[in-house]
C-alpha cells in the first residue's frame, strides 16, 4: 500500500493521560464512551480499508508525479506522511479538557479552564504545530515552501472535517486568532508540544502562499490538481471517520463499499454477451454488409458498437471518450459494451456510473439494464438508482425475523447499513442524476463530497452533456480533464448533438478520443439522416387564430397518421390548447383519436399511462405535451408537432417520431411562443441560432452538430467579451486561492429559477402505476411523524422518509403564487387537504388554484 512506510503521530509522546481521554459517547447510554486511541486506529483502520478495496494506490502515485515533479525523496517521503497523519491527527483536538468535560461527560476534567468545546481547530493547530518543526528539517527552501503549504492545506480539511469546506483566506485569520487567544500552558496542560504563536503562522502562510503562486503562474493544471487533492482527502478523512464512528455507535463494522470485483465483472460480462442484441452484433461482426448496402438501420446500429469498440481497445491509454452517435443509433446499448470492455480490461475500475440529467432518463435506463441483465439477481442486486424520487435500496441482515420488515425477502432491515450505502453510494453499479455528481466534484459539505472517493478507478457514462450550463462548458471540461486523468475515471460522454468541448481544454494533454471516427457514415445515412423529415409551418400573425390554424392542420394529418405527438415550451399553453381540442365539437366529429396531455402537473403514474397508450399498436392518440416529452421517454410517434426552442431539443423531439424506421416521420416546426424566458441564460435562445434561421434549418437537415456547436462557441465568447466578462479566467483566480465556497457557486449546475415558487401539497386519493391506490391525507400524515418524530434511529428515520418521500411527489406541485388557505404546513410545503377543488379532468389545474383569468395566466407561464 502507497502509505505503508510512513511515520503515524506518537500521540503518547505528546499528550499526557491520552488512555483517559475519550473519543464518542453513544447517545442511547451515556456510560458507553469510545476511548481516543481506538477511534484513532479504527478511522485509520478504515482508511486504509477504502485504499484497498478502491486500489487508490494509482491515484496517489497520479497526485505524486503532478504534485512533486522534480522534487527530492525527503520531500516527496514528508508529504505522503503529511497526508496519512491528516486521517490519523484529525481528531487530536479532543484533548480539548472542555469537550472532555461538557460533551463527553469526563470527569477527569471537571476543574479545567477551558470554555471554547469545539476541537477541530485545535486539530488543525497541533496537526501545524508538529509538522512545521519537521519541515524545517528539509535541506532545500522551496521544499519547505511547497510542504508547508500543504501543511497548511491538510490542516484546513482538519478544522473543516464537521463542517463546510470555505475558503483558505478565511482560515489564516481563523488560525491566528486562535493562537492568539488560546494559549496553551492556560488551556491545554495536557498538550507536550510546541505551539507557534501568530507571527511564525501569519509569517510561514504568507510566504508558502506567495511562492505557490508563483509555481502556480506558470500552470494552470496545478490549481485543478491540487483542488481535486483537497476534496479526495476530504472525502477520505468523513468517510473513514464516518464509517469509524458508525462502527462504535451502532456495533457494526463496515466491510462492503460495494465493489466491482472479478467474479461481478465475469458476470457482468456474460449477462451481455448472451443479451440477444449483441447475439446480432456479433453475428454481423462476421458477415457485415459490403458496398454500403444496408436493408436496416440495425446494421448501422451494430458498426456503431463494434467500431466504438475497436477505438477504445486502441486508445485504453486515454480517459474521456466521445460517443458521438445519430439520435436512435443505439448509444445504450453500446454504451453498455464499453462500459464491459473497460472493466475488463482495466484492473483497477470497480465502479459504473450512469449520469443523465433528466429523472425520466434515469427510469428508462434502468429498464434497459433491466432487460440486458433479464433480471439478473445478482446485477439488479446490485444496481440503485439514486435519485430524489427513488427511495433507499434497502439492506437485510442475515437472519431471519419473526417481526417482519421487509416483506419481499422476510428479514429484518438493516437501516444503518443501507443508509450508509446511499450517502456514500457503495453500490456497483449506479444509476443517478449530473447533479449528483457535480455536488461530489464541487460540493462543500460532507455529504455531498462522501461519494468522491467512489467516482476514482470508476466508469461515467455521461449522457447530454450540451444540456449543462453552457456558460461554465470550458470549466466544465477543464474539471473533467484533469478529474479523470488523477482520479483514473475512465469518462464516456455520449450524445448525438456533441460540441467538440476538448477545444476549449488549457492544458496539452491529449486525454481525448472520438469513438466514432467518420461520424457523417451514419449521420448522413438515410436510414438516420432521413428518417424523420421536417418543415417549419406558419401559424400566422393572429394570436386569436394560431390555435385554430394549427388545429385544422392537425386534423387534415389525422386521417393518415395513428400518434401525434404536439410538443409546446409552456405548460400553460398546452393547457390551454388541450382545453381548445376537446372543447372543439366539430374536430371531436371528424376526428376519432384519443386526446391526452403529459405536463409537468401530471403526477408520475398518469405520465405514465399515457406513454403506455402511445404504445399500444394501432392506438389513435394525439398527445399534448411540454419539454418533459423530449428525453427519455420511449415513444414511436408518427407525427410530430413543436414550437421551436433550442437546436439541441429539435433533434431531441425529433428521436420521438418513427423510432421504429418504419416509415418516414415528419415534423412540423412552429413559431407561437419565445423560448427566451426558459433560456435566458443561454446563447442558444438567440433567433439566429435557431429554426428561425435558414442556415440552423440547414444544418438540422444535414445533422451538422459541429458546424452549429462553432457558431454556439463563438456566441458565447462574443457575449464574454461584449460584457467584458472575463468568467474563466476570474473562475481561474477562485480556483488559485482554493476558494471552495466560490467554486461550488461558479459551478452550479441549475440556476434557481423556481425561487419565487411555492411547494403544496394536494391531497386526495390517486392510483400509481400498479393501480394501488394512494391516500394523500395518510401520505402527509406519516410523511410529518417521520419529520416530528424524534425517538426513531437517525439511520431508520431517513431510509423511511426517503420511502415515504417516494409517494409525497405523486401529491407535490411547484405553483408561483403562495396559497391564500391550507390546513398545515411543514417545512417549505403547504398541505392542502382538499385538494379535490383543484383538480380539472383528473389534473392540477394551475389557474383554478391561482385564481386566474385566461390573460393573467400568460404571466405565470
Amino acid at each position: 500500500m502507497y502509505f505503508d512506510n510512513v511515520k503515524l503521530f506518537s500521540a503518547k509522546n505528546f499528550i499526557h493521560n491520552v488512555d483517559k481521554i475519550y473519543a464518542h459517547r453513544d447517545r442511547n447510554d451515556k456510560d458507553n464512551k469510545e476511548k481516543f486511541m481506538r477511534h484513532v486506529k479504527s478511522t485509520y483502520d478504515y482508511f486504509k480499508l477504502i485504499c484497498s478495496e478502491k486500489n487508490l494506490d494509482n491515484v496517489f502515485y497520479n497526485f505524486e508525479r503532478s504534485i512533486l515533479k522534480n522534487r527530492g525523496e525527503d520531500t516527496i517521503h514528508l508529504w505522503k506522511e503529511m497526508f496519512a497523519n491528516t486521517i490519523y491527527m484529525h481528531d487530536m483536538g479532543k484533548i480539548n479538557p472542555a469537550f472532555q468535560y461538557n460533551v463527553m461527560l469526563n470527569e477527569e476534567y471537571k476543574n479545567n479552564t477551558a470554555v471554547e468545546k469545539n476541537h477541530s481547530l485545535l486539530g488543525a493547530y497541533i496537526y501545524v504545530s508538529y509538522f512545521y518543526g519537521k519541515i524545517e528539517n528539509i535541506c532545500k527552501r522551496h521544499d519547505k515552501f511547497y510542504l508547508k503549504y500543504f501543511m497548511y492545506l491538510n490542516s484546513y480539511i482538519i478544522s473543516k472535517h464537521h463542517g463546510f469546506l470555505d475558503s483558505m483566506g478565511e482560515y489564516k485569520e481563523k488560525l491566528r486568532a486562535f493562537s492568539r487567544s488560546h494559549k496553551k500552558e492556560i488551556y491545554y496542560p495536557n498538550l507536550n508540544m510546541d505551539t507557534l504563536d501568530q507571527k511564525v503562522i501569519q509569517n510561514s502562510f504568507e510566504n508558502c502562499s506567495k511562492y505557490m503562486k508563483d509555481c502556480l503562474l506558470s500552470d494552470d493544471r496545478l490549481d485543478f490538481v491540487i483542488y481535486i487533492y483537497s476534496k479526495l482527502l476530504f472525502s477520505l478523512l468523513t468517510a473513514a471517520d464516518y464509517y469509524a464512528t458508525s462502527e462504535f455507535m451502532n456495533g457494526e463494522k463496515i466491510n462492503d463499499l460495494g465493489i466491482i470485483d472479478d467474479g461481478l465483472k465475469r458476470k457482468f460480462g456474460e449477462d451481455v454477451d448472451s443479451y440477444s442484441t449483441f447475439n446480432s452484433i456479433e453475428a454481423y461482426r462476421k458477415n457485415p454488409v459490403k458496398d454500403g448496402k444496408y436493408i436496416s438501420i440495425n446494421q448501422l446500429r451494430s458498426e456503431i458498437t463494434i467500431e466504438s469498440e475497436k477505438n477504445y481497445m486502441d486508445n485504453q491509454d486515454k480517459n474521456i471518450y466521445y460517443l458521438e452517435a445519430p439520435t436512435g443509433g443505439g448509444k445504450t446499448i453500446t454504451s453498455v459494451n464499453l462500459a464491459k470492455l473497460i472493466l475488463q480490461s482495466n484492473k483497477n475500475i470497480n465502479k459504473l456510473f450512469y449520469i443523465f440529467p433528466f429523472n425520466t432518463l434515469v427510469e428508462q435506463t434502468e429498464n434497459e439494464l433491466m432487460k440486458i441483465f433479464n433480471n439478473d439477481s445478482m446485477i439488479k442486486e446490485k444496481l440503485a438508482v439514486i435519485n430524489s424520487i427513488t427511495p433507499i435500496k434497502i439492506k437485510d441482515v442475515d437472519e431471519d425475523c419473526s417481526n417482519i420488515i421487509n416483506l419481499n425477502t422476510g428479514k429484518k432491515v438493516d437501516y444503518n447499513k443501507s443508509f450508509v450505502d446511499r450517502i456514500f453510494i457503495n453500490y456497483p453499479f449506479v444509476i443517478t442524476t449530473h447533479v449528483k455528481l457535480f455536488n461530489s466534484f464541487f460540493g462543500t459539505s460532507r455529504e455531498e463530497v462522501f461519494p468522491l472517493v467512489n467516482l476514482c478507478n470508476s466508469v461515467i457514462i455521461l449522457d447530454e452533456i450540451q444540456s449543462y450550463k453552457n456558460s461554465i462548458w470550458k470549466e466544465i471540461i477543464n474539471f473533467l480533464s484533469v478529474y479523470s486523468e488523477i482520479l483514473n475515471i475512465k469518462i464516456i460522454i455520449m450524445s448525438a448533438t456533441l460540441p467538440r468541448l476538448n477545444k476549449l481544454v488549457d492544458s496539452d494533454v491529449d486525454n481525448f478520443v472520438y469513438l466514432i471516427k467518420n461520424r457523417d457514415h451514419y449521420f448522413k445515412n438515410p436510414f438516420f439522416k432521413d428518417r424523420v423529415k421536417f418543415e417549419m409551418i406558419d401559424l400566422g400573425e393572429d394570436e386569436d387564430k394560431e390555435f385554430e390554424n394549427l388545429l385544422r392542420d392537425i386534423e387534415h394529418e389525422s386521417k393518415s397518421n395513428n400518434k401525434i405527438l404536439v410538443e409546446f415550451i409552456f405548460k400553460t399553453r398546452a393547457d390551454k390548447f388541450f382545453d381548445y381540442i376537446k372543447s372543439n365539437e366539430k374536430f371531436s366529429q371528424n376526428c376519432k383519436h384519443e386526446v391526452a396531455i403529459v405536463t409537468s402537473d401530471d403526477n408520475k403514474a398518469d405520465r405514465n399511462r399515457v406513454i403506455e397508450k402511445a404504445k399500444e399498436k394501432d392506438k389513435k392518440i394525439i398527445i399534448i405535451a411540454t419539454q418533459i416529452i423530449e428525453a427519455g421517454v420511449d415513444i414511436d410517434m408518427d407525427l410530430g408537432y413543436k414550437n421551436i426552442s433550442i437546436l439541441d431539443a429539435e433533434e431531441q423531439f425529433m428521436g420521438r417520431i418513427n423510432r421504429s424506421c418504419l416509415n418516414i416521420g415528419r415534423v412540423k416546426f412552429f413559431k407561437m411562443d419565445d423560448c427566451k424566458i426558459i433560456y435566458k441564460r443561454d446563447v442558444r435562445k438567440e433567433e439566429e441560432l435557431t429554426l428561425a434561421s435558414r442556415e440552423i434549418q440547414e444544418l438540422l437537415k444535414e445533422k451538422n452538430f459541429g458546424k452549429y456547436y462553432e457558431k454556439v462557441i463563438a456566441k458565447i465568447e462574443k457575449a464574454k467579451r461584449e460584457l467584458n466578462d472575463n468568467g474563466y479566467g476570474a473562475f481561474i483566480k477562485i480556483l488559485k486561492n482554493v476558494d471552495f465556497k466560490g467554486i461550488k457557486e461558479h459551478m452550479q449546475l441549475i440556476d434557481d429559477y423556481n425561487q419565487n415558487k411555492y411547494t403544496i401539497f394536494l391531497s386526495r386519493k390517486i392510483k400509481d402505476e400498479k393501480n394501488n391506490v394512494l391516500d394523500g391525507d395518510q401520505i402527509w400524515q406519516e410523511y410529518k411523524s417521520l419529520i416530528m418524530g424524534n425517538k426513531m434511529d437517525y439511520a431508520e428515520k431517513k431510509v423511511k422518509l426517503s420511502q415515504i418521500n417516494s409517494k409525497l411527489n405523486y401529491f407535490i406541485y411547484r405553483v408561483k403564487k403562495m396559497p391564500q388557505e391550507y390546513s398545515d404546513m411543514l417545512g417549505d410545503i403547504y398541505y392542502i387537504s382538499y385538494g379535490e377543488k383543484y383538480i380539472k379532468d383528473g389534473r392540477f389545474n394551475q389557474e383554478i388554484f391561482i385564481g386566474q383569468t385566461p390573460d393573467e395566466a400568460n404571466l405565470f407561464m
